[in-house]
């Protein structure tokens, strides 16, 4: 074969070779170009959902964390509520203590002994009189017919002696006898009045002249004196009703006399009569008085020495089968020694009268006790 021609077979073969070549390649990078994407988007996707589920995981394990923290503090406040209810538990037993403080309260306990022991008096509630009253000053006086001065009839030696101060004596008991220097007789001297001998001021041996062997006071009997003065005189009448007091005394007359005063002073002199047949009122004695100006009669009344104040309301103490209970009562007019009572109080229930205070001391020393 020609050699020249033999070179122009070889070029185009190598010519048809390279352009097969170049076509297998641009289809193989072609085809390996369109299979790279699909491959590296499958493994995005897998990337993605593996990310997505590290991450759906660990938002499944926080949320676990947070669910387990939510049972752990539901578990605390389980406790709380644990705690509320014994909270509440310890409420209701206290409010049951609180109930049985409620029925309990205002009530004194005591026996009928203990209420003996403590001086406590009673009385039953009832109808009454609130009075209008003006207060006047005064002493217990001897009536001037009850006192009596012993002096011998006649001067002589005194013989005999027959009584001292203290005794008791009658109208008309020999008290003393006296030899008259003039006829040397003896002769005796009677009591001129009946009551006490005050006083003794000559003894047997002496000489009886004009002096005072005795004095003799009859006190059974006695004015209650009262000043009254300008200011005081319109209210103050004969016959008006009179309560009279001294310490622990009392008792109640009527004005008999209004008397002008002997020593000159702008004031009058009321006399109520004072029984003192037992002995019990002192001659001299300062003495007060009430008198009645007027009076209305009320429903209900109760002594003022009953009324205590607690927790800022008038209260008395009622008498019941265990002793006394605190009872709160509205009042009306009143006067010195009772009070008009508007509720509160029934008529005939029985209430501490003389140390009431007692009781209500004793009641709030048991209620400090309680909150204590």
């Amino acid at each position: 074969m020609n050699p020249s021609l033999l070179n122009k077979f070889s070029l185009v073969h190598l010519a048809v070779v390279a352009a097969v070549a170049l076509m297998i390649s641009s289809t193989v990078n072609a085809s390996a170009e369109h299979s790279h994407e699909p491959v590296n988007s499958h493994e995005s996707e897998h990337h993605h959902e593996a990310v997505h589920q590290e991450q759906t995981a660990h938002t499944d394990q926080h949320q676990d964390e947070h669910d387990g923290h939510g049972d752990e503090h539901s578990d605390e406040h389980g406790h709380n509520d644990g705690h509320q209810d014994e909270h509440s538990g310890h409420d209701d037993e206290h409010g049951d203590e609180h109930g049985h403080d409620e029925h309990e309260e205002g009530r004194v306990h005591i026996s009928v002994e203990q209420i003996v022991a403590s001086g406590i008096v009673t009385q039953q509630a009832e109808a009454g009189d609130i009075k209008q009253t003006l207060t006047v000053y005064g002493r217990a006086v001897v009536p001037e017919a009850a006192k009596a001065e012993v002096r011998a009839r006649f001067a002589g030696l005194i013989t005999r002696m027959n009584v001292t101060v203290g005794d008791s004596v009658k109208a008309g008991q020999v008290v003393a006898e006296v030899e008259s220097n003039s006829s040397l007789k003896r002769y005796s001297i009677k009591a001129p009045i009946s009551g006490v001998v005050l006083g003794r001021s000559a003894n047997a041996g002496e000489m009886a002249n004009d002096n005072v062997l005795l004095s003799i006071i009859d006190d059974s009997q006695l004015w209650a004196q009262y000043q009254i003065f300008p200011g005081q005189l319109s209210k103050v009448a004969v016959g008006q009703t009179l309560s009279i007091s001294a310490e622990q005394l009392k008792a109640t007359s009527s004005i008999q006399y209004l008397l002008n005063s002997t020593n000159g002073d702008n004031i009058k002199l009321a006399r109520a009569p004072l029984d003192n047949s037992n002995g019990q009122w002192a001659v001299g004695a300062l003495l007060s008085g009430k008198l009645t100006l007027s009076k209305q009669a009320v429903a209900l009344t109760i002594d003022n020495r009953a009324l205590q104040e607690s927790e800022g309301q008038q209260v008395v103490f009622i008498r019941n089968d265990e002793g006394f209970e605190r009872r709160a009562v509205t009042l009306g007019r009143s006067d010195s020694e009772m009070s008009e009572v508007l509720s509160g109080l029934e008529v005939g229930e029985e209430y501490a009268i003389a140390n009431s205070f007692l009781l209500k001391a004793d009641l709030e020393k048991s209620s400090a006790a309680h909150v204590h």
